[in-house]
């Protein structure tokens, strides 16, 4: 009897290293934006139960990129309301990002306002990329695609108060803008071109882990000062590696 239990125990704990491998295996390829790879390891962690595993999987659906899995709407907002039944703050946070932005999202104001609660929601929980999603929502304003009809109106105000937050939530972003405004002295704060410089640089370095590919694609304004800040300082090399970066990410040079 000994004998079984510790073999049950062993298959259980072996179940759960599986479930964990495959989980970690898939964050790191959605983070990397590699969705090919992620998915077959996030439908495998998912069907295990892994709550951050069943988020990221209905993401990939709600944004078309799990197009050989399903693009069920259905599906996937069953497995986000899973998800943030067990528990999973990054469910509410992508859930409600691909209401606003996913192009299974309803395009009404009622839906993509929503996406805005689930958004504060998350923020409120802790989520750094929830909180940076909301500057840009406050700081560009939102309407609805087909019909132009406005979601919410530029609020200055709450755009900075998200950003803020999401600095002090540890988020690249957070840091990345935040450093911008020190150098600057823009926004409230006052100029700091040495402590604003060196914010950005972390946020870069905080970054390297996913190719620095969150930092590159929602930082160009603080990227091209990043670049100035290295050149600046000695660091030709990486102001190069910084550059080419935002310019693969935004090869037009638009804001965004």
């Amino acid at each position: 009897m000994k004998k079984f239990l510790l073999a049950a125990i062993a298959v259980a704990l072996s179940m759960a290293t599986f479930a964990q491998s495959n989980a970690e295996l898939g964050k790191k390829w959605y983070e990397a934006e590699r969705y090919e790879k992620a998915l077959p390891y996030l439908v495998k962690a998912a069907q295990s139960g892994d709550a951050d595993s069943k988020a990221r999987l209905a993401a990939m659906i709600y944004t078309m990129n799990a197009m050989d899995y399903s693009m069920d709407r259905e599906q996937a907002n069953r497995l986000f309301d899973e998800a943030i039944e067990a528990g999973s703050v990054l469910a509410i946070e992508r859930k409600g990002f691909s209401l606003l932005f996913g192009p299974l999202g309803e395009d009404t104001k009622e839906a993509r306002m929503k996406g805005i609660d689930l958004l504060v929601e998350a923020s409120d929980k802790g989520s750094s990329d929830a909180s940076f999603n909301l500057f840009k929502v406050y700081r560009d304003g939102l309407k609805t695609y087909s019909d132009h009809e406005e979601i919410v109106a530029p609020d200055a105000d709450k755009s900075l108060a998200y950003i803020k937050k999401a600095y002090e939530q540890g988020g690249v972003e957070g840091k990345a803008w935040v450093g911008l405004f020190t150098y600057e002295g823009s926004h409230g704060y006052s100029k700091d071109t040495a402590a604003g410089g060196q914010l950005m640089e972390a946020a870069w370095d905080q970054d390297d882990p996913t190719g620095n590919r969150m930092f590159a694609g929602n930082c160009l304004e603080p990227g091209r000062a990043l670049v100035q800040y290295l050149n600046a300082n000695g660091k030709a090399s990486k102001a190069s590696k910084v550059e080419a970066l935002i310019n693969k990410y935004h090869p037009m040079g638009t804001q965004n």
